[in-house]
């Protein structure tokens, strides 16, 4: 049977060691790359930024918007930085055997407020119909009102999903889904396994924050993005958190392996 679209976001907490700046899972991007190429058909790839942006984000105190020019060298030296992760992912991929091309949040998004208000296609809609594998990430984005404003890649999902009408969308993490408490602090923490849309802000307050530093808020940002995804799932998309620090976890989910460890999410 012929797969949809998937579009996987690929979390920072993932891919990046969140405790050491500027440090990549090098082992772990590579297997869950080609984990990805083996996998799944036509896909869409959003990365998180990691250690890598999250911790020059806070300590240049870019998420506070535009404030002055003086700013500005920080900003871009940000950005820079973030380049070298995206580096990192798209030669994953091209060693795992897939052709990615990459689309800049800041080129094609624009922002009112911290929220994603505009975009411009920049022909990713072309180049997915070649079988190319899009490829985008968190970024600075241009805000209307502030200046500039972090974007996510949770925000990026959540737009893209309403775009492109994917047959599943997949947050693969470092952790199994959503739990009763902190996996990470709370030993005795239980993976819930169904979440229903309605329900999901109930869970909000007990998501993790993040105890590394984490500007868009962690798993509690993600869940923030999914109270949004109410017409993507009535579109029929599949959608799910999923931890993938273990190999073979997204094939068996892709071969609907009921015993596989994640949290659904549900009208």
């Amino acid at each position: 049977m012929t797969q949809g679209l998937t579009i996987i976001k690929l979390g920072g907490a993932l891919i990046t060691d969140k405790d050491k700046p500027y440090t990549l899972r090098k082992r772990v991007l590579k297997r869950v790359t080609k984990e990805i190429a083996d996998v799944l058909g036509p896909c869409v790839i959003v990365h998180g930024v990691g250690s890598f942006g999250h911790v020059p984000v806070i300590k240049r105190k870019l998420y506070e918007g535009f404030k002055g020019v003086a700013q500005l060298p920080d900003l871009s030296q940000t950005m820079l930085e973030v380049f070298d992760l995206r580096m990192a992912v798209i030669k994953a991929l091209q060693e795992a055997g897939l052709a990615p091309v990459v689309f800049l949040p800041s080129n094609i998004f624009f922002m009112t407020n911290g929220e994603i208000s505009g975009h411009f296609s920049g022909g990713y809609r072309q180049y997915l119909s070649l079988g190319m594998t899009l490829v985008f990430s968190g970024d600075m984005c241009a805000d209307t009102q502030r200046g500039f404003s972090v974007c996510s890649g949770d925000k990026v999902v959540q737009l893209l999903a309403l775009l492109l009408h994917p047959e599943h969308v997949i947050f693969a993490t470092d952790v199994e889904g959503i739990f009763t408490a902190n996996p990470k602090l709370e030993p005795t923490a239980e993976l819930i396994p169904e979440i229903a849309l309605s329900r999901i802000h109930e869970y909000e307050k007990i998501a993790d924050e993040a105890a590394t530093p984490d500007i868009t808020k962690g798993m509690r940002g993600k869940l923030e993005e999914i109270k949004r995804f109410e017409p993507i799932l009535k579109a029929g998309a599949k959608v799910t958190i999923l931890g993938m620090m273990e190999s073979g976890i997204l094939r068996r989910y892709m071969e609907n392996d009921s015993d596989v460890s994640c949290t659904r999410i549900f009208l």
